[in-house]
């Protein structure tokens, strides 16, 4: 699973450094993306960035932190609540089963709740992987339109239609996508191709494996295809008459 993607929110600055101690310290899953003082400039960060999880006091000047969330609404990360008072607002933090912590922060809650939040990151790419399985049975021999791919951070959901091409890597396999990044698959390279075989895919060597819709220009004579990201694709002797006929077809 890939690290969590945190941010640390609290009007206190020396609260905002006890967490970020205990975090860089003793919680290597979690890398620190932005600390935060004023919930204005926090709020203006999340606007415009993905994160996991934010660590949120509830009582700050301006507004406090369930109105900075209502603020966000819809937000897709989890929330571990900071507050130094045993309040109403604790009573309905723990009323509706999400976690908090109570200032002075302790070690051993962090962790506790740190925990709680990986199992529910856990739980939600679990989630996906069996409504990638229902879609599937739903749709019985249509076609399906994502991919879910183990990686050694966990779990990678695709639009097949963004794949680019795969190149196989000894047991894994990489996969180019649209958005120019590159995804390290942990499984060989016949997996994806027996997951592709009816989709506009088309094998051109015995590495490569091609969207043909990501064509740009087939170079004749000088075996190989050049794709929409500019990559060159080998076509292999063998496979030359077959892949045009399919690029073509």
């Amino acid at each position: 699973m890939s690290k969590i993607q945190a941010v640390l929110i609290d009007d206190e600055k020396h609260c905002n450094e006890t967490l970020q101690f205990f975090i860089e310290k003793h919680l290597p899953e979690i890398e620190i993306k932005a600390v935060f003082i004023d919930p204005s400039e926090a709020l203006l960060f999340l606007q415009n960035n993905t994160v996991d999880l934010v660590f949120l006091d509830v009582q700050m000047p301006g507004f406090n932190g369930f109105e900075l969330l209502a603020k966000l609404k819809p937000f897709h990360f989890e929330v571990i609540f900071i507050t130094a008072f045993d309040s109403y607002a604790i009573r309905a933090i723990k009323f509706s089963a999400l976690d908090y912590l109570q200032k002075p922060l302790d070690l051993e809650e962090l962790k506790i709740a740190v925990e709680s939040v990986v199992s529910k990151r856990a739980f939600k790419e679990k989630q996906e992987l069996f409504n990638n399985l229902l879609e599937a049975i739903a749709n019985g021999n249509q076609e399906l339109n994502r991919l879910s791919l183990p990686s050694r951070n966990g779990y990678v959901f695709l639009n097949i239609v963004d794949i680019i091409w795969c190149k196989a890597e000894g047991n894994y396999t990489i996969l180019k996508v649209r958005d120019g990044s590159q995804i390290l698959a942990t499984v060989p390279f016949k997996k994806i191709e027996d997951s592709l075989t009816l989709k506009p895919f088309v094998r051109t060597h015995n590495s490569y494996l091609i969207n043909r819709e990501q064509v740009r220009h087939l170079v004749k004579g000088k075996g190989y295809i050049l794709m929409t990201d500019d990559e060159q694709i080998p076509i292999s002797r063998y496979r030359k008459d077959t892949v045009i006929e399919q690029l073509l077809s």
